[in-house]
Protein backbone atom coordinates (compact mmCIF):
# COMPACT_ATOMS: atom_id res chain seq x y z
CA UNK A 1 0.00 0.00 0.00
CA UNK A 2 1.20 3.30 -0.98
CA UNK A 3 1.60 5.86 1.57
CA UNK A 4 -1.62 8.03 2.09
CA UNK A 5 -3.31 10.32 4.10
CA UNK A 6 -7.04 11.19 4.79
CA UNK A 7 -8.41 14.18 5.27
CA UNK A 8 -11.47 15.08 8.12
CA UNK A 9 -14.08 18.28 9.10
CA UNK A 10 -16.46 16.86 11.76
CA UNK A 11 -17.64 18.82 14.78
CA UNK A 12 -17.32 17.94 18.74
CA UNK A 13 -19.94 16.94 21.22
CA UNK A 14 -21.19 19.96 22.44
CA UNK A 15 -19.96 20.92 26.18
CA UNK A 16 -20.30 24.30 27.99
CA UNK A 17 -23.28 25.30 25.63
CA UNK A 18 -21.32 25.07 22.17
CA UNK A 19 -19.11 22.82 20.16
CA UNK A 20 -15.99 22.97 18.15
CA UNK A 21 -15.28 22.35 14.48
CA UNK A 22 -12.19 19.95 13.88
CA UNK A 23 -10.52 20.17 10.68
CA UNK A 24 -7.27 18.99 8.86
CA UNK A 25 -5.56 15.39 7.68
CA UNK A 26 -3.95 12.52 9.25
CA UNK A 27 -0.20 12.07 9.09
CA UNK A 28 1.16 8.88 6.89
CA UNK A 29 0.53 5.48 7.53
CA UNK A 30 1.90 3.52 10.82
CA UNK A 31 1.73 0.01 9.51
CA UNK A 32 1.43 -1.85 6.56
CA UNK A 33 -1.47 -2.63 4.21
CA UNK A 34 -4.41 -3.35 6.09
CA UNK A 35 -3.04 -3.14 9.27
CA UNK A 36 -2.24 0.34 9.30
CA UNK A 37 -3.19 3.44 11.23
CA UNK A 38 -2.56 7.51 11.20
CA UNK A 39 -1.65 10.01 13.34
CA UNK A 40 -3.64 13.21 13.94
CA UNK A 41 -3.28 16.74 15.43
CA UNK A 42 -4.52 19.75 15.42
CA UNK A 43 -5.86 23.03 17.08
CA UNK A 44 -9.32 24.37 17.68
CA UNK A 45 -10.68 27.71 18.64
CA UNK A 46 -13.98 28.98 19.04
CA UNK A 47 -15.26 32.50 21.58
CA UNK A 48 -11.84 32.96 22.36
CA UNK A 49 -10.21 29.78 23.43
CA UNK A 50 -8.66 27.15 22.08
CA UNK A 51 -8.48 23.29 22.38
CA UNK A 52 -5.59 20.94 21.02
CA UNK A 53 -6.40 17.14 20.35
CA UNK A 54 -4.28 14.58 18.82
CA UNK A 55 -4.50 10.97 18.67
CA UNK A 56 -4.09 8.18 16.45
CA UNK A 57 -6.98 6.40 13.92
CA UNK A 58 -8.53 3.04 13.98
CA UNK A 59 -7.25 0.47 11.24
CA UNK A 60 -9.11 0.82 7.83
CA UNK A 61 -12.91 0.36 7.18
CA UNK A 62 -13.14 -0.79 3.42
CA UNK A 63 -15.38 1.37 1.26
CA UNK A 64 -16.56 1.54 -2.50
CA UNK A 65 -13.40 3.60 -3.59
CA UNK A 66 -10.63 2.80 -0.75
CA UNK A 67 -11.23 2.85 2.90
CA UNK A 68 -11.34 5.44 5.76
CA UNK A 69 -10.72 5.86 9.39
CA UNK A 70 -12.44 5.65 12.53
CA UNK A 71 -10.92 8.91 14.63
CA UNK A 72 -12.31 9.37 18.09
CA UNK A 73 -10.84 11.54 21.54
CA UNK A 74 -11.36 14.22 23.91
CA UNK A 75 -10.30 17.64 23.33
CA UNK A 76 -7.67 18.83 25.62
CA UNK A 77 -9.64 20.71 28.94
CA UNK A 78 -9.07 24.11 28.63
CA UNK A 79 -11.51 26.78 30.00
CA UNK A 80 -13.02 24.91 32.82
CA UNK A 81 -14.13 22.37 30.04
CA UNK A 82 -13.39 19.62 27.46
CA UNK A 83 -15.51 18.32 24.08
CA UNK A 84 -15.40 14.52 23.19
CA UNK A 85 -15.31 13.16 19.43
CA UNK A 86 -15.79 10.52 16.88
CA UNK A 87 -15.84 10.78 13.63
CA UNK A 88 -14.08 8.97 10.71
CA UNK A 89 -11.93 10.18 8.01
CA UNK A 90 -12.85 10.85 4.16
CA UNK A 91 -11.69 8.05 2.11
CA UNK A 92 -8.08 8.21 0.94
CA UNK A 93 -7.38 10.94 -1.77
CA UNK A 94 -3.40 12.04 -1.01
CA UNK A 95 -0.99 9.61 -1.73
CA UNK A 96 2.90 10.74 -0.64
CA UNK A 97 5.87 10.25 -3.40
CA UNK A 98 8.90 11.26 -2.01
CA UNK A 99 7.44 13.73 0.12
CA UNK A 100 5.58 15.34 -2.50
CA UNK A 101 1.60 14.92 -2.01
CA UNK A 102 -0.62 14.28 -4.69
CA UNK A 103 -4.86 14.02 -5.33
CA UNK A 104 -6.57 11.19 -6.65
CA UNK A 105 -9.60 11.81 -7.77
CA UNK A 106 -12.58 9.66 -7.25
Amino acid sequence: MNSHIHKYKFESKTSNGHNHRLIGHTEGIIGINMFHIHSFYGISSYCGHTHYYSGLSGLPIKTENGHIHKIEGVLELNNLHGHKFCSSTFEEISYLFDGISYEAFV
